[in-house]
């Protein structure tokens, strides 16, 4: 029973330890994620909130462990429903640039993000289509793990465009 406690602390300390050797080192990085993104707009009392399969590809490039630069251009979906009789369906794109900030918590890096994101917004409505752009303030947090060269993550990003567009993706990225 005592070996086996002590086994279980040593493998805990050493996972721990590891922690720094494993985390994020400097240089580019290049990958994608896929999830959901949840538009939300309302105009004149009529309220849309809906959500779509999501995507993004992004490239970035870590300073040090705990600062990164990163673009990326994301597809929120085309999510779709019926609104009082009329047919209502609203595509929206973005690219962005954003600061990444994080601390190594032992195999796993936990990070926030902060930017600007220039996005496009089709609304239609019964086949009438009005486009909509603009540049709005982006803002995530996730967490990622590296694994050889591969980056595993998971994110959960705000864009404060119309009413706000949530996405949740999960991805990989290659760091060379």
């Amino acid at each position: 029973m005592a070996t086996t406690r002590s086994l279980i602390v040593l493998m805990i300390v050493g996972l721990l330890a590891s922690g720094p050797a494993m985390a994020v080192k400097g240089g580019f990085y290049l990958g994608g994620s896929v999830g959901g993104a949840t538009t939300e707009v309302s105009e004149s009392g009529v309220t849309f909130d809906e959500n779509d399969t999501a995507w993004k590809l992004f490239a970035g490039y870590h300073f040090l462990q705990f600062f990164a630069v990163e673009a990326a251009y994301r597809d929120f979906g085309s999510p779709s429903t019926d609104i009082q009789g009329s047919d209502v369906k609203v595509s929206s794109t973005a690219f962005d640039v954003a600061g990444l900030g994080g601390i190594p918590l032992g195999p796993v890096y936990l990070f926030a993000k902060l930017g600007l994101a220039q996005w496009d917004a089709d609304v239609t409505v019964d086949g009438t289509k009005i486009s909509d752009d603009g540049t709005d303030i982006e803002v995530g947090i996730g967490l990622s793990v590296d694994v050889i060269k591969i980056q595993l993550r998971g994110e959960v990003e705000y864009l404060d465009a119309a009413d706000g567009v949530f996405m949740y993706t999960v991805g990989a990225a290659w760091r060379f």
